[in-house]
């Protein structure tokens, strides 16, 4: 999947700029690349309370409630949606 990019001209302090080359140098990309994941990390930072994915929750939580006839409401959802295991019978 290809990329819009949009070109930005900046100008940095000195030390800025030799920082800049010096992690690009290291890590074997472009300055331009350093500047993206740097972007990239202060927007995942910044980003809203509320946007995780579900994913990332997912498994969080205890269950504290007995098993219905020892059984994972994954496998048998019914028996946790209408009632309990003493009305299933």
């Amino acid at each position: 999947m290809s990329t819009s990019m949009n070109r930005l001209q900046i100008s940095l302090p000195e030390w800025q700029a030799r920082f800049l080359a010096d992690l690009a140098e290291r890590e074997g990309v472009s300055m331009a690349e350093i500047v993206r994941r740097l972007i990239q990390r202060e927007a995942e930072a910044a980003a809203p309370v509320g946007t995780a994915a579900i994913w990332d929750i997912a498994g969080i939580a205890e269950d504290r409630a007995p098993l219905i006839r020892g059984t994972a409401v994954s496998e048998r959802p019914e028996l946790y949606l209408v009632g309990t295991a003493d009305e299933e019978g």
